[in-house]
């Protein structure tokens, strides 16, 4: 794989594309409005993108190369506190980015993660891999002076430290060309994974032809299946989208077996399905790259890597607290199958009747609903969040 071209190459110097296009950009303007202000979701569009993230990152890294040039003794206000203080523009331009990656992720945004994710993978790699800069890190870290600092100074002077320690600052010269070109290609493949599932969940529908299709769902379910369908420009009942939203809903609602079997395989085999959008060899490029990142950084895997700086520190760690969750867990749920095996027969199920995958939230609810006529759909119309004035939520998940 050819490396990304760096950045300094691509986004800087007056009058370049880069530095044109970001001319007037909604994106790089100061967020405004009271705390701390908002962005200007109004004025963005999708061809802002790309100019500003360009922007913002040689923005960030002319502030990181004026840290790492300081010719000052390395200190924490200087080094540590700087750093903090950097990449202000660029956090907000991700920011918004990421919004619209998330929920509105159109093709002209997927063409755009495409060619970015390799970019930004390698921008952070030219910070990481800042010999200056990380020179000064480790004097802060490894200062006397650090015994005088505040606890919550020294734990973020440990924190870069480790954290550029781990992104291979240590590392000889070639390893960290290796190092990059590895997290390029994982940035590309992570941004693959991710549109193969997406596209599997765009094109692809369930569609209850005929009311008897709609058995057992409510009213507002109905209504948005309804809904879809006209959207979708389907003459039918409903369809049924493959997002979770939608899907498991209708597992646990739906009185047609045949049609929860099909909704349970569509939404949970996404980007398992052969053809353009099947991620297996993808995974298997994403383990192999990781693998051989692992022991560049000097770890045995993936695993011990990742769980490094962690409060597990180890991934046997992590197992064992798995094992004591794993064994109650499973014993909780053959009881939960038990009771719906119990229902089932008494609705008259045949004596061969399992309990399945896409069986399990249906009958959840049935078993919930008559041993405390609790029905969920009835009870989330009292569970609206609320914001107060400064726009925070009570009694439930803020979400951006």
């Amino acid at each position: 794989m050819t490396t990304t071209p760096s950045l300094a190459q691509t986004t800087s110097g007056a009058g370049t594309p880069a530095t044109a296009s970001a001319a007037g950009n909604p994106l790089l303007a100061p967020w405004a409005g009271p705390y701390g202000g908002v962005p200007a979701f109004d004025k963005v569009k999708v061809e802002h993108f790309k100019p500003a993230l360009e922007a913002a990152m040689a923005e960030n890294l002319r502030e990181i190369d004026a840290i790492a040039g300081n010719k000052q003794t390395a200190t924490f206000d200087n080094t540590i506190g700087t750093l903090e203080r950097a990449g202000q523009r660029l956090d907000e331009v991700q920011t918004v980015y990421g919004i619209w990656s998330g929920t509105l992720s159109g093709p002209e945004v997927q063409a755009i993660q495409r060619e970015m994710a390799p970019r930004l993978a390698a921008f952070s790699d030219q910070i990481n891999q800042n010999a200056p800069l990380f020179r000064r890190i480790e004097a802060v870290y490894n200062s006397p002076d650090k015994k005088k600092l505040t606890p919550e100074q020294q734990r973020l002077a440990w924190v870069y430290y480790n954290n550029f320690v781990r992104a291979g600052a240590k590392l000889d010269a070639t390893a960290k060309t290796r190092l990059s070109a590895i997290n390029q290609q994982l940035a590309g493949l992570f941004t693959k994974f991710s549109q193969n599932v997406l596209a599997d969940e765009t094109d692809s529908v369930l569609v209850l032809k005929t009311p008897a299709d709609l058995a057992g769902l409510p009213a507002s379910l109905r209504d948005d299946a309804a809904n879809t369908a006209t959207a979708c420009k389907l003459t039918a009942a409903g369809v049924i989208t493959n997002t979770r939203s939608s899907i498991e809903p209708f597992l646990t609602y739906s009185d047609q077996r045949k049609l929860r079997e099909k909704a349970w395989r569509m939404f949970y085999n996404r980007g398992d399905n052969g053809g353009t959008h099947d991620n297996n060899a993808t995974i298997t490029e994403i383990l192999q790259l990781r693998a051989e990142r692992a022991k560049l950084l000097g770890y045995k895997t993936h695993a011990h890597w990742r769980l490094d700086n962690t409060m597990a520190k180890t991934p046997e760690a992590a197992m064992a607290l798995m094992e004591q969750v794993w064994t109650p867990a499973v014993a909780r749920v053959k009881e939960e199958v038990a009771d719906m095996q119990a229902l089932a027969k008494k609705e008259g199920a045949a004596a061969d009747f399992k309990i399945e995958p896409w069986d399990y939230r249906y009958y959840a609810e049935k078993v919930r609903k008559a041993r405390y006529d609790l029905d969920q759909n009835e009870v989330k119309q009292y569970l609206q969040a609320r914001q107060d004035a400064r726009g925070h939520v009570l009694g439930g998940r803020r979400t951006v």
